[in-house]
């Protein structure tokens, strides 16, 4: 077993590798009163089309969110439910366009818990009935989802970015897509993805390390792994340019709302390490945008908006800015948004304190079973590795670094999806 040290952060994280190739990381707390538990699946709603060997496949949208719905049921009359109720542990489970998670939270009975999650993922009971019973609850999901003003704005600013990134379909797949899934559907994926090469395990919380890789030997020692099949994800060529320029929704809303997009280049930012690109653009949108920015103050002062938040996406061929507006003057607080975007700045004082604030967070995170878990997840899908000098790099980063950004950000593929009452 080997010991990740977290330079700056008095933390470590325990790694090991178990006979069947599951990769297993555990932070230990001994002060912990839970803990926490995510076998994750490196498959999301996006590996719709891949490749086996010489052959090439491609199974509906939506099937990897289908998935995580029916690998609940253990058998005909079970649910996973029913391992974890007498338990009093909380499961759940979630879907993302680059993951599928199965998590467990408890205060006791570790061995209990990760014996069953183990146990019920690992477990390919599949029939017809089953998915045709799953497509009506979906279905009435993605309606339901629809319905959420914030999710339709999120789903259509998505389709004004992408052209053809499987980011601008829903995570769930439309109604019409889930209708198309099959048993052979679903028994592909579970056999080509669900396998422990292209898994791991999370334990947070209290634990013995050792016998966390223990209790895991011996479990995966009675279950039966066909070969790994090492899929390959057939990528697509996005064009760097947006879809539309603007776009309008009618929808139920009282307080009109809007996206505004940057889709840039990633090209100019290539001597840039993802990781640092990450934290800058973080640092100058929450200068520029965030609660403590002037803008918002004089927004919010001037009755301009009731609602502010920016986000960034770093992705392998781009990077995308994305900003949310809840407003009753929505053209004049999108005009007042991009004139900002066009003058992004931050002085000293304010990238020390962002800075030192960002640390503060990053330390109070390892209070929690649960954001550490978080935190472990997010390096592994988006890095493919634990950061161990996260906060090394948020000490080395310059006002340069922040002005260099600054320089390559330009309005040019702009896309603004406005909503308004119906």
């Amino acid at each position: 077993m080997e010991t990740i040290k977290l330079k700056g952060l008095d933390e470590e994280i325990y790694y090991t590798l178990s006979k069947d190739n599951l990769p297993i990381y555990i932070w230990k707390n001994e002060y912990a009163k839970s803990f926490y538990l995510s076998l994750n699946v490196k498959y999301g709603s996006i590996h719709t089309e891949f490749q086996i060997k010489n052959k090439k496949y491609k199974v509906p949208n939506g099937i990897a969110h289908f998935m995580e719905h029916i690998k609940f049921n253990i058998d005909k009359d079970h649910t996973a439910s029913d391992l974890f109720d007498p338990l009093g542990s909380d499961i759940n489970a979630f879907t993302t366009y680059k993951f599928t998670s199965y998590l467990v939270y408890g205060t006791n009975k570790i061995e209990e818990n990760l014996n069953n999650l183990l146990d019920y993922v690992y477990n390919p009971y599949f029939t017809k009935e089953i998915i045709k019973k799953e497509k009506g609850i979906i279905a009435s999901e993605i309606n339901m989802g629809k319905d959420q003003p914030f999710n339709r704005l999120y789903n259509e600013f998505n389709k004004c970015i992408y052209h053809k990134e499987k980011f601008k379909n829903l995570i769930t797949g439309e109604v019409e897509d889930i209708k198309d899934i099959d048993l052979k559907d679903i028994e592909l994926i579970y056999d080509t993805f669900y396998h422990p090469k292209n898994m791991f395990l999370i334990v947070t919380g209290n634990v013995n390390p050792y016998e966390i890789e223990k209790i895991v030997n011996e479990n995966l020692a009675k279950k039966d792994f066909k070969e790994y099949l090492n899929p390959s994800i057939i990528k697509t060529r996005e064009p760097s340019n947006v879809v539309k320029k603007e776009h309008i929704i009618n929808a139920s809303v009282e307080v009109p709302k809007a996206k505004i997009g940057l889709k840039l280049n990633k090209k100019p930012f290539k001597n840039i390490d993802d990781i640092k690109l990450n934290i800058i653009l973080s640092i100058l949108l929450a200068s520029n945008f965030g609660d403590t920015s002037d803008l918002k103050e004089e927004l919010l002062q001037e009755g301009l908006i009731t609602y502010l938040n920016a986000n960034r996406i770093i992705e392998e061929d781009y990077v995308i800015i994305d900003i949310t507006i809840e407003s009753k003057y929505l053209d004049e607080s999108i005009k007042r948004i991009i004139e900002k975007l066009n003058n992004l700045a931050i002085d000293e004082e304010d990238l020390k304190r962002k800075i030192n604030s960002s640390i503060a967070n990053l330390v109070t995170s390892y209070e929690s079973t649960e954001n550490v878990n978080n935190l472990l997840q997010n390096y592994l899908i988006y890095y493919g590795y634990i950061i161990d000098n996260l906060k090394e790099i948020y000490e080395t980063i310059t006002l340069d670094d922040i002005k260099n950004i600054i320089d390559k950000i330009n309005t040019k593929d702009m896309t603004i999806v406005k909503m308004f009452k119906e």
